[in-house]
């Protein structure tokens, strides 16, 4: 489905203006039934009292997205690594 530039050839998405800045995450809660896996980003800010968070979006998808996703994550992983982490970080990594 994606071609050499790493696009997707015929999907066209579109997101409304309030939408293009996107969400800060940095948790995430994972939880799952017999049908589907339901992932809540979090913004969690903390303080001397503990950590505060509010979830900024929850998705809902199909177990067999969930593999699609494991994919699409650690190919991009890679490729980012390639070019972002020092060789010493990307020869530990599991």
């Amino acid at each position: 489905m994606e071609n050499q530039d790493g696009q997707i050839n015929g999907l066209n998405l579109h997101l409304d203006l309030k939408d293009v800045g996107g969400v800060w995450a940095n948790f995430a809660a994972i939880k799952h039934s017999d049908y589907e896996f339901t992932i809540d980003f979090a913004r969690l800010d903390f303080t001397p009292e503990g950590a505060n968070g509010v979830v900024v979006s929850r998705v809902n998808i199909s177990p067999l997205f969930v593999l699609q996703l494991i994919e699409a994550l650690e190919t991009n992983w890679a490729e980012y690594s390639k070019k972002a982490m020092p060789p010493e970080v990307r020869n530990n990594e599991a």
